[in-house]
């Protein structure tokens, strides 16, 4: 897909104007504590522009976040129990191709699904979107990187959706939240997506 990013870019639109968008990572910091040469560069440029934080609630973007392993919404392996628990795969065959500790956590639904990079390959622009489809029955790979996806999910170009929450299946376009504005307008009392109280006395 040609430049997906822009494509994307078209289709969101940050919940507030003027709000928080983008994120800067040590990115080589960040590969050596992950294991990895590098990143995805279409992967990198969507942190730049968008960071960590979520389309309409209901698909969350995580960074690398070095010496931070346990922050929230940060990239990370999955954990032990994982490995052990995610083990099923839509397609049996794939089982025995790929590994659940190459798998790379970038992304989650609100639906418990674990959106990831099987980082098997030394390129990482060769890297597959891997999704945990928690009501689909387990793991399914997508030969694409983490920007296209995001665009296919919202314009319904797979041939059904590939995660459990079709909020933004079709949807065709979405809003941003950086997490670092959710972070700010909940500590001051205001839900972000609605901009009300989040005080249930406020009104008294």
């Amino acid at each position: 897909m040609n430049d997906a990013l822009a494509q994307l870019r078209t289709a969101v639109s940050l919940l507030r104007e003027g709000g928080a968008a983008g994120d800067e990572v040590d990115w080589p910091a960040a590969a050596a504590e992950l294991g990895v040469a590098s990143f995805p560069e279409d992967y990198v440029r969507l942190v730049d522009a968008y960071g960590a934080g979520s389309f309409e609630d209901a698909l969350f973007i995580s960074i690398p976040r070095p010496g931070s392993p346990s922050a929230p919404l940060t990239v990370g392996r999955l954990p032990d129990d994982a490995v052990t628990s995610m083990s099923e795969w839509q397609e049996p065959t794939l089982r025995s191709r790929h590994s659940l500790t190459d798998m790379l956590v970038w992304g989650q639904t609100n639906a418990a699904d674990a959106l990831c990079w099987i980082t098997s390959d030394v390129d990482p622009q060769r890297w597959p979107v891997a999704v945990w489809q928690r009501q689909g029955g387990g793991w399914k790979t997508y030969d694409c990187g983490a920007v296209e996806f995001l665009v296919r999910l919202l314009r319904g170009d797979f041939s059904e959706c590939p995660v459990s929450d079709e909020s933004l299946w079709r949807a065709r376009t979405a809003r941003f939240l950086n997490f670092r504005d959710e972070v700010r307008l909940l500590g001051a009392g205001v839900d972000p997506w609605t901009g009300e109280s989040t005080d249930p006395f406020a009104d008294l």
